[in-house]
């Protein structure tokens, strides 16, 4: 399992603002879940694998969504976030 996840790639954004709400990491963070959950009966763009541990979750939200988390699996994403995450994106890469 270490192996698999050690293989995957992974986006780090530094977000400088505080948590909560109405942050940007807020935004980022709502938004992105809800793009990937499929709770709402969206397809998925990479829906999860037929031997995913999640399918024997107790807890209905993780078994539908396809997500370990249960905040915001059931809500609509507005895909105005990606620009936001774009912008992070491209700051971070001229900051580094």
């Amino acid at each position: 399992m270490s192996e698999q996840i050690g293989s995957m790639p992974v986006l780090w954004l530094e977000i400088g603002d505080e948590p909560g709400p109405e942050s940007q990491r807020g935004l980022i963070e709502r938004n992105a879940i809800g793009l990937l959950s499929h709770m709402r009966g969206t397809e998925r763009a990479d829906p999860a694998s037929g031997t995913w541990l999640g399918k024997d979750c107790d807890r209905a939200a993780v078994r539908a969504s396809g997500l370990w988390n249960q905040q915001h699996v059931d809500e609509p994403y507005d895909p105005g976030f990606l620009d936001a995450m774009e912008r992070l994106v491209r700051a971070q890469g001229a900051a580094s």
